[in-house]
């Protein structure tokens, strides 16, 4: 499956191939990224790391920071 991710704040975008029946979690392990340090987006609306990506979907990652 291929599905299209906008990086945020770097504003890119990338096409990535993954399994069908992949899981947000999934996804994250394929770019290298952890649950704690992004936050997935469809149409503006978290997904929880166990939702599954269908085909030719469109999703955002916006990486978090914290601290004090």
């Amino acid at each position: 499956m291929k599905i299209r991710v906008k990086l945020i704040p770097q504003n890119t975008y990338q096409e990535i191939n993954i399994k069908k029946g992949s899981t947000v979690i999934d996804l994250l392990r394929t770019i290298h990224r952890t649950p704690d340090s992004v936050i997935v987006l469809k149409n503006k609306t978290p997904l929880p790391v166990d939702d599954i990506i269908l085909d030719n979907q469109e999703l955002s990652i916006i990486q978090v920071a914290s601290g004090g």
